[in-house]
């Protein structure tokens, strides 16, 4: 994926002749990075190219998407979202090699493979662009469904319970006969599967937390990992304030109350939070930014259901994962709210590649 990236990237450079259309902010965001790019490296971290891939890869991906002008954003979504079902099944059955993890199927029946969210992208594109719930949009929540529960991923099965509820929150369009049909097919479909005997075990685990996720045990030992790598951080006032430019290895003792025997010292490239993951390379400085930025993309956006769901996604996706720093894709959301009605804005210019 990541070479074919390079390969579009560069070969949209080559047709254009060497020009390429680039707003100020993307130069503004690649000299914040570069300074923490350079820290990092001051500080010699052992294996820097772990962290340098993905921002690398995201440039580039996101040079695709300003200069592709005539670049279809939702049937994209609707055809990774297809592929990434396809590739869940083989991979379920066995006849597909498994590039994200070293084994196929883990804990309780989780099936692990490619992260899971174009589903969660297609339901932004609706809110953004003020679109309808239609046909298009439950067969492609139909056909993520499998991927999600595959996964065993409570984190996206409830950012896209949210983003739909906002889809359906018009009262006048809910008493449409369509729209009745529509929801309780996915509803009832949804809660049968959950229950049934193909369901995994790990997800029936999880369902009952979807009314209660504070007391869901993923969050608390999230939380309880934030806690103690805090503790154990070492971090001078000039480290707090500018991080340390790449994560550092975090080792902490993980107790489980249920069973002693398997509490243990646990060693993480990042704890599973995107806010720890800022601050660990930029201090309270890249927090502050990211924060500036994000409240910036939420006034640019209009509507207030794009809002909640925009916001919705930023923080329960950074508080269970680091998944929003290190999965280029989620790159079409700021892409959405920027560049969504002309592909280019008015501070866009061309450069010339020597």
């Amino acid at each position: 994926m990541l070479c074919l990236l390079v390969l579009v990237s560069t070969t949209i450079i080559v047709i254009k002749k060497g020009k390429i259309k680039t707003p100020l902010y993307f130069y503004i965001a690649f000299g914040i990075y570069l300074i923490f790019l350079i820290l990092g490296f001051a500080y010699g971290h052992e294996d820097p190219q772990i962290d340098i891939k993905f921002q690398i890869f995201a440039f580039l991906f996101y040079l695709f998407l300003l200069n592709k002008k005539d670049f279809k954003v939702l049937p994209f979504l609707f055809f990774i979202n297809i592929i990434v079902l396809i590739i869940y099944i083989l991979l379920y059955k066995g006849l597909f090699p498994n590039l994200w993890h070293t084994v196929i199927v883990g804990y309780q029946g989780r099936v692990y493979g490619p992260s899971i969210i174009p589903i969660v992208l297609i339901l932004f594109y609706y809110l953004i662009k003020n679109k309808s719930f239609d046909l298009k949009l439950a067969l492609a929540i139909i056909i993520a469904m499998p991927s999600l529960v595959l996964t065993t991923n409570l984190m996206n099965i409830v950012i896209v319970g949210i983003l739909i509820a906002l889809l359906t929150l018009d009262f006048k369009k809910l008493i449409q006969p369509k729209i009745i049909f529509i929801i309780l097919g996915i509803g009832i479909s949804s809660f049968a599967f959950f229950t049934s005997d193909f369901a995994p075990d790990l997800i029936k685990e999880k369902v009952p937390y979807l009314l209660n996720p504070l007391e869901y045990p993923s969050l608390k030992i999230r939380q309880n990992d934030l806690k103690a790598a805090l503790r154990r951080e070492n971090f001078t006032p000039l480290e707090k304030i500018f991080g340390e430019g790449f994560g550092a290895r975090t080792t902490i003792f993980r107790e489980n109350e249920r069973a002693q025997s398997w509490s243990n010292f646990y060693t993480f490239q990042e704890i599973d939070n995107g806010f720890y993951y800022l601050y660990h390379r930029g201090g309270y400085l890249l927090l502050l930014i990211f924060m500036s930025i994000h409240g910036y993309l939420i006034f640019k956006i209009k509507s207030i259901k794009a809002r909640t769901g925009f916001v919705f996604i930023v923080l329960f996706t950074c508080l269970l994962s680091i998944h929003y720093f290190n999965n280029m894709f989620y790159l079409i959301i700021p892409f959405l709210i920027l560049e969504g009605r002309n592909n280019t804005t008015k501070a866009s210019q061309e450069y010339k590649i020597n």
